[in-house]
């Protein structure tokens, strides 16, 4: 299955620092995956900041509006390289990634990101195969390095864009809703429910679900061990925080086929 990872968003850093003062303990190292749908962009179940928003799809406050700026290249390789970018337009600060992998494999764009393919995404479209982020520019580079294995192969369409974020709204309550962005993390995280709607999920909830209130290593260790077995169901609301709508799923990496329990019974004190 054709999945993009991405860095944790919430307290994964806390949580690492308070396992690591353990010392001398053996860990398993995983990571927390959103779960995907469908389609590339579209198909993020977590609406993340730095994730450019095609015209009609829901593009809640603070997601950034991005326009091209025309040109860019396509190229093709195997294995890890080096694309030349080309002439920098007046206006770019970003540039726009489209990976699609052609081969199985695990491919690293500049922020860290990944994409993985297995055996049954290359019997699927091209679309199924692919993955995009939009990264800024750096000063003086004109490149753009993707990392891979030796044998793996990839196509990549690199575009310079203008990126604008836009704001936050604010519901009557005061709550901030929208998505991750430069400002820092909303009240309210836009997302894709489990239901196929578009909501929100109380930050708070959200890092309660991902073990983000651990006080102490030995509470870290055992959270890490209990999440091997269970996904998390959080609430989904619309924007004035209060009004369910519909269920998102935290999927634990290593358990996408776990069963699945509220947050509502977790005794985490959150």
């Amino acid at each position: 299955m054709s999945t993009l990872e991405m860095d944790p968003v919430f307290t994964a850093a806390l949580r690492e620092a308070l396992v690591t003062t353990v010392k001398n303990t053996p860990r398993v190292r995983r990571r927390w995956r959103w779960r995907l749908g469908t389609g590339t962009v579209v198909g993020l179940t977590l609406v993340a900041g730095g994730v450019a928003f095609a015209a009609g799809v829901f593009s809640p406050p603070g997601a950034p509006i991005d326009t091209s700026l025309g040109g860019g290249v396509t190229a093709a390789r195997t294995g890890p390289a080096t694309i030349a970018l080309g002439p920098l337009p007046a206006g770019a600060t970003s540039l726009s990634l489209t990976l699609t992998c052609l081969t199985i494999g695990t491919f690293y764009f500049p922020n860290g990101s990944s994409q993985s393919c297995d055996a049954t995404d290359l019997n699927r479209a091209p679309i199924f195969r692919q993955a995009s982020e939009v990264v800024p520019l750096s000063p003086g580079v004109d490149t753009v390095t993707i990392k891979t294995s030796a044998n793996a192969s990839w196509m990549l369409q690199a575009v310079y864009v203008n990126r604008v974020t836009t704001q936050w709204g604010t519901n009557a309550s005061g709550q901030t809703y929208g998505v991750r962005n430069q400002q820092g993390t909303p009240d309210l995280v836009a997302v894709f429910a489990d239901q196929g709607n578009t909501g929100y999920v109380k930050e708070s909830e959200l890092n309660c679900a991902s073990g983000g209130d651990v006080k102490s290593p030995a509470e870290a260790l055992a959270w890490d061990k209990v999440s091997q077995s269970r996904n998390v169901s959080i609430p989904v609301y619309e924007s004035d925080g209060t009004t369910v709508i519909g269920t998102f799923t935290l999927t634990n990496a290593s358990g996408a086929n776990a069963p699945t329990v509220p947050l509502s019974s977790l005794s985490l004190g959150c």
